[in-house]
């Protein structure tokens, strides 16, 4: 059985990254249905990836093998990547795709493509700049923080590499 004073089981790769990723979608989470900021197409494609991490931290609670860090370190880089890009489609420097600008194909005659409109509540679009908090948007901190989990996270594995041999 783990003990969580022990300072040995704390600083594993699995137990930060479930943390890490609880944190961010609590964080989400609290933006989204508290301060009433809605997600776009990529926030929620991050939020995989966070969930992602989470399911893999608790696999690797359980086997802790040197591959599930390693395959949270490549979660992690699909969320700091969509994250990346994110911040490309806010600032323009690239077009955004049509899930992200809220333009989807007409599948419907324009009576029922009517009648879904009225029946989908509002999505944001993801080249709209995100809300600033402390001079920085959302989809900023969202890069900041996921590149600070990474190096934390790289951190942690090398040295637990390390440690096995």
């Amino acid at each position: 059985m783990m003990n969580i004073n022990n300072k040995k089981y704390i600083t594993q790769p699995n137990i930060i990254a479930l943390a890490f990723s609880t944190l961010a979608l609590l964080i989400a989470f609290f933006l989204q249905f508290i301060l009433g900021h809605d997600p776009c197409h990529l926030c929620m494609l991050q939020r995989y990836g966070f969930a992602m991490i989470i399911i893999l931290s608790l696999v690797g609670l359980f086997n802790n093998k040197n591959i599930i860090s390693i395959l949270i370190g490549c979660c992690l880089l699909y969320t700091i990547s969509i994250s990346f890009w994110h911040i490309g489609v806010e600032l323009q420097w690239w077009a955004a795709s049509l899930e992200c600008s809220g333009m989807t194909e007409n599948i419907g005659s324009l009576k029922e493509e009517l009648k879904n409109v009225l029946n989908i509540s509002p999505v944001a679009t993801c080249d709209q700049i995100s809300p600033i908090y402390f001079g920085i948007t959302i989809v900023q901190w969202s890069f900041i923080y996921g590149l600070v989990f990474l190096i934390i996270l790289t951190i942690l594995t090398i040295k637990k590499i390390k440690n096995n041999r």
